[in-house]
């Protein structure tokens, strides 16, 4: 035997172990959870999935049953490794396609066969029998989506995340995380420590869509698995959606985020130890995730998911792809209405008199003496219900009045008081839990239409030019990006586009780069936009737009301090299409100042990545409701300008009115929308109109009135007006007027249009 031959020979051997180890540690840790309030059974959809591994797996399983006290603890669990066992050797062994479903029929029959019997011989409530029921379903579909997936990889060496695939492997995470939420260690939950640390790897490479989606699932996951720990797990679905916007910042952008949000939101809510409770899951989890070396979890998630690069997503029907995701999560949302719906009419509120006779008189050796007089018994006690509901308690005065008879005033006095309490507490915390549903509701909600929005976005490609996109990747080639992906495409109003994905900065000249990709396309493009996240740099141009843009911005502090409540920012997202932002925060100073700029920044963020003008006011309006701050709510105005279309749309929540200045005639656009933060939905004002040749739109805050708008437009010309100029005119006017009266933050922006044709 040569050296080769040795060192393979203990890699083999070594391989080999480390698999053995992994299975007998997952199946210990699956016999401590729970799956729909009974012991999991995964540990035995485990050996059903990996057969090979039978032995190290009962062994494992028998440990923790006999660790917990006693083999019959996991009678069905042992029983039905065995039985799989056996007949997996006898009927599927050789197969090459693994039998999924044939092996998930077998350990699901025996699973429930095994259910039934114990719960047919053995004293067992309704409760009990159903939870093994769902065990076992859990354990078999456990068993099939694996082995499915396992079948995939053998053969393409990736798993798609795209229809079937991504089904199956949601499937398998859901069924992990809810057998591990119920596994405690120390002070962390396994399966929501797991989850967090998955959902920031995700979230790092799909950014919102991929944090939203896992936390959705985790969520879910938990709902089954510990259902005590469901409340607060539910956050999760915001969290994973606001940190992925922070993605391009970076492992320790994207960690801290998500930290932030679970605090915040644990907070809000008052969940008590529960909140404390995630908050340590979720710091565990960002630990883990910011232990995992970059260099291994793209080599990991390449492996695994095929590393699907962000210029390919065009050719391989991303929009389809996230309208899959976000059916799946309108499906999450309409099962959360669903639970919530039967566990609400499953509740049943028992009567402070019941409560009271129950724990009190029931037991009374006098009872027949007090409560001889059924009737006059029923109509005392309705009465003391009626005044404990009333006067917040019953008084032993009261007791004594209607049950002259009764032994101990005080003692009962003392119930009616106790079960009074009781019921507050309970009506609060289902309030508590409901509120919290609510949100989580509204969150999937706005979740569903950012991917819809993404989905659209993509969807409005009309064609893809492959042969001028490879022409155009080997100019990148030529210019040095040996791993450029290139794509020209017209969307569907004819217009052309270019987008380039280059690994590292770019170096080049911008103006270069458009005058070569224009005469390759033989069609004049703008300037390039250029956009960089982590090591991946997004080059997008668009055909030179019909129309021209030039701004003014002016900005007043109402304090002497300096700090202005108003904030304003634009986004560029090709030379054809851009935004602009403005936000008024609530009162004046430093306070409005963080909130308009959270509102401006987030904003900035959501229609940077596609999401549109409605969308992210949905998600800013929710998330100003959780921040924390009493009463924190900011106004938001949005103008979109399509300078290829000529076209401009605008967005108003509670913002003051803009103006559209247009051959010495003023049309103002204004609504009775709220601002962002106050109501659970915010319905925005909405507005759209034709641009021309030398119009002049103006957004301003509520310091600059309508009357010194008008009387600003008076001194100018109708023709011609420089923005710049006409934003300062306009601002100096509004602080001249507010001297004499209530002074507040001044801001203006002024867009003035150019037509400078085809």
């Amino acid at each position: 035997m040569n050296v080769r031959s040795v060192v393979t020979l203990r890699e083999g051997t070594g391989t080999v172990l480390l698999r053995t180890a992994a299975a007998a540690a997952a199946a210990f840790a699956f016999s401590a959870g729970y799956a729909g309030g009974s012991p999991s059974m995964l540990n035995a959809g485990l050996a059903a999935a990996f057969p090979a591994y039978t032995a190290p797996i009962l062994a494992a399983s028998a440990l923790y049953y006999l660790l917990i006290g006693g083999i019959s603890a996991g009678v069905i669990q042992l029983s039905g490794i065995l039985i799989t066992a056996v007949l997996s050797a006898a009927f599927f062994r050789g197969r090459s396609d693994g039998a999924p479903l044939a092996a998930s029929a077998v350990c699901g029959g025996v699973l429930l066969l095994l259910s039934f019997t114990v719960s047919a011989v053995t004293p067992t409530d309704t409760s009990a029998a159903a939870g093994r029921m769902i065990a076992s379903v859990m354990a078999a579909v456990f068993v099939y989506a694996l082995r499915r997936l396992m079948h995939e990889y053998r053969l393409t060496k990736m798993l798609p995340l795209t229809g079937i695939g991504g089904l199956l492997s949601a499937a398998v995470y859901v069924s992990v995380i809810s057998a591990l939420s119920s596994v405690t260690a120390v002070i962390f939950d396994l399966g929501r420590l797991l989850g967090c640390a998955v959902l920031l790897c995700i979230a790092r490479r799909w950014r919102m869509t991929g944090g939203a989606a896992v936390g959705a699932l985790t969520a879910l996951a938990v709902f089954i698995g510990a259902p005590k720990m469901a409340a607060d797990t539910l956050l999760l679905a915001s969290a994973g959606l606001i940190c992925g916007a922070f993605a391009e910042l970076g492992v320790l952008a994207v960690g801290v985020s998500f930290i932030a949000v679970c605090a915040v939101g644990a907070a809000t809510v008052g969940s008590g130890a529960g909140g404390w409770s995630l908050f340590f899951d979720a710091a565990g989890g960002a630990l883990l995730f910011a232990a995992v070396p970059s260099g291994l979890l793209g080599k990991v998630t390449s492996m695994l998911f095929g590393g699907v690069s962000a210029a390919d997503t065009v050719g391989r029907a991303a929009a389809s792809r996230l309208g899959f995701v976000s059916s799946s999560l309108g499906e999450i949302r309409s099962q959360l209405t669903v639970v919530t719906a039967a566990m609400d009419r499953k509740i049943k509120e028992q009567s402070l008199s019941e409560a009271v006779f129950d724990g009190l008189c029931r037991g009374c050796e006098l009872r027949c003496v007090c409560h001889k007089d059924t009737r006059a018994s029923a109509k005392g006690f309705e009465e003391l219900e009626r005044e404990a509901m009333s006067f917040e308690g019953v008084s032993a005065d009261s007791i004594r009045r209607y049950f002259p008879a009764c032994c101990t005033p005080d003692l009962m006095t003392d119930s009616f008081n106790y079960a009074y309490k009781t019921r507050i507490d309970s009506r609060a915390a289902r309030l508590h839990i409901g509120e919290l549903r609510t949100l989580v509701s509204e969150q999937l909600a706005v979740t569903e239409e950012i991917l819809s929005d993404l989905s659209g976005r993509i969807g409005r490609i009309r064609s893809v030019d492959r042969e001028l996109s490879e022409r155009a990747g080997e100019y990148l080639l030529r210019l040095g990006y040996r791993n450029a992906r290139a794509c020209l495409y017209t969307d569907e109003s004819g217009f052309r586009h270019a987008e380039f994905f280059i690994t590292g900065e770019f170096v080049g000249s911008r103006m270069e780069l458009a005058l070569a990709v224009s005469d390759i396309a033989d069609c004049m493009f703008g300037l390039p936009v250029i956009t960089k996240a982590e090591d991946l740099t997004r080059i997008a141009l668009s055909e030179q737009p019909c129309y021209e843009l030039s701004k003014g911005i002016f900005t007043a502090s109402s304090t002497d301090n300096g700090y202005s409540g108003d904030s304003m920012g634009t986004v560029e997202l090709s030379s054809c299409e851009s935004y602009a932002v403005l936000s008024d925060g609530m009162g004046t100073g430093k306070r409005a100042r963080l909130d308009s700029m959270f509102a401006v920044s987030l904003a900035s963020r959501l229609l940077g990545a596609g999401v549109s003008m409605r969308s992210a006011l949905r998600l800013i309006n929710t998330v100003l409701r959780v921040k924390g701050w009493d009463e924190s709510f900011a106004t938001l105005d949005i103008i979109r300008f399509d300078l290829c279309a000529g076209t401009a749309e605008i967005l108003k929540a509670g913002a003051a009115p803009t103006y559209l200045f247009r051959d010495g005639v003023i049309k103002r656009f204004g609504g009775q929308a709220f601002p962002a933060g106050i109501l659970d939905r915010c319905s925005p004002d909405e507005f759209s109109c034709k641009l021309f040749d030398g119009d002049l739109l103006l957004m301003v805050s509520d310091g600059v009135s309508e009357d010194t708008v008008r009387e600003a437009f008076g001194k100018t010309g109708e023709r011609d007006i420089d923005p710049a100029a006409f934003a300062q005119s306009l601002g100096e006017l509004a602080m001249e007027k507010a001297r004499a009266g209530r002074r507040d933050d001044i801001s203006a922006a002024a867009f003035a249009v150019k037509y400078r044709g085809h």
